[in-house]
């Protein structure tokens, strides 16, 4: 059993480490010195400041917004790392009843495959 552990470890470095990083394209504007990606023009600016301030005040400490991807005219995902294949977390927010909504807060990367013991 340790053996195929240790055998998986390997592996998991290996195809993490091949893997490259695959450049984000440019984005489609900067608001507020905040980079927009993805589908941008389905909302308009002052729709996302008010996701903006919706999600700087779910958090007693707001953390810094390195960017924000606009997934569909009613998501958006709110990123508080540097967007990368070792870790992000973001933030998702829907527009429900034309309000932005907090739902969940996303952390995926492969940092989360090391061990910690």
């Amino acid at each position: 059993m340790r053996a195929a552990m240790t055998a998986f470890l390997l592996l998991s470095v290996i195809l993490v480490g091949c893997a490259g990083t695959k450049p984000l394209s440019p984005p489609a504007y900067v608001l507020n010195g905040i980079p927009i990606y993805g589908r941008a023009q389905s909302l308009s600016k002052s729709q996302i400041r008010a996701a903006i301030v919706e999600d700087r005040q779910r958090s007693s400490q707001p953390d810094k917004i390195y960017s924000i991807e606009v997934a569909s005219s009613s998501e958006l995902h709110i990123y508080h790392t540097e967007r990368n294949n070792r870790l992000e977390e973001y933030n998702v927010l829907r527009r429900v009843d034309g309000r932005w909504e907090a739902q969940q807060r996303m952390i995926s990367g492969s940092a989360l495959l090391v061990p910690t013991d």
